[in-house]
């Protein structure tokens, strides 16, 4: 594998302040996850974004794990963050459109600096702090909710007027349409949210892994690397926050 994100790749997310990778995930292994997902209950779930996210996937089995460094992202996540970034925090998403729909309020704002997210450029190297990467397990079509943000924002200068953090009635506001299997990366410096999900018969199925650089940590505590089954890769990149003596991930 060749740790290089293209041109077009670096373009598009510094433009836009997310990036869509289509075709990560093959149908196979989708199927074998959304089973898994069934299996452990995640089932009927609710439209609220705050009550609809599961955690603890990466101890079903190396269809999850594999999300941990994935070939595909693996040279996208050097390029934006850094060959020593660490897997910070992990959760799913689920709902399903035959219920009350609810959204959740666009949040983030360019230069967070004290709150972990940010995006800054030195010469030709974009510099990221906490960094999402959401698989679509199922089709996301145009216009049925989920994953929304305002295009460019993680570079506003200006306080955004509180009107643009609505998901509803929002101008600047766009939903990202996804095929099973696709990925999208965004930064959460950049202005985002949940739309509601509108789309009956059909749930939304997602797994969001959240990842920054090595000196920092996100969440409260680091996730375990002890989990049954990771590789010696998979355990590097689910280390803690340091920075002394640090090794690069290596690329295969």
């Amino acid at each position: 594998m060749s740790f290089k994100m293209t041109d077009e790749q670096k373009f598009l997310f510094d433009l836009q302040g997310y990036l869509r990778v289509e075709g990560v995930l093959d149908d196979e292994t989708l199927e074998r996850m959304r089973a898994d997902m069934d299996t452990h209950g995640i089932q009927n779930p609710e439209n609220d974004p705050g009550k609809s996210r599961f955690g603890g996937f990466l101890s079903w089995g190396d269809d999850w794990r594999a999300l941990i460094d994935q070939p595909t992202i693996m040279p996208i996540l050097n390029e934006i963050i850094g060959a020593r970034f660490r897997l910070d925090h992990a959760y799913g998403m689920a709902a399903r459109g035959d219920v009350e729909p609810s959204g959740q309020g666009m949040h983030h704002t360019a230069g967070m600096f004290g709150h972990g997210c940010f995006y800054v450029n030195h010469g030709r190297q974009m510099h990221n702090g906490l960094v999402v990467v959401s698989y679509a397990l199922n089709d996301i079509p145009a216009g049925a909710g989920g994953f929304c943000c305002i295009p460019g924002s993680h570079k506003a200068l200006f306080e955004m007027p509180s009107k643009y953090y609505r998901v509803e009635d929002n101008p600047l506001a766009q939903q990202i349409p996804m095929n099973a299997g696709d990925v999208v990366i965004f930064t959460e410096a950049l202005t985002h949210g949940t739309m509601p999900w509108t789309l009956k018969g059909h749930e939304r199925r997602s797994a969001l892994l959240k990842y920054c650089p090595h000196y920092m940590q996100w969440a409260k505590a680091p996730m375990s690397s002890e989990i049954e089954g990771l590789t010696t890769r998979q355990r590097q990149i689910l280390e803690g926050a340091y920075v002394w003596q640090r090794e690069a991930i290596a690329a295969d």
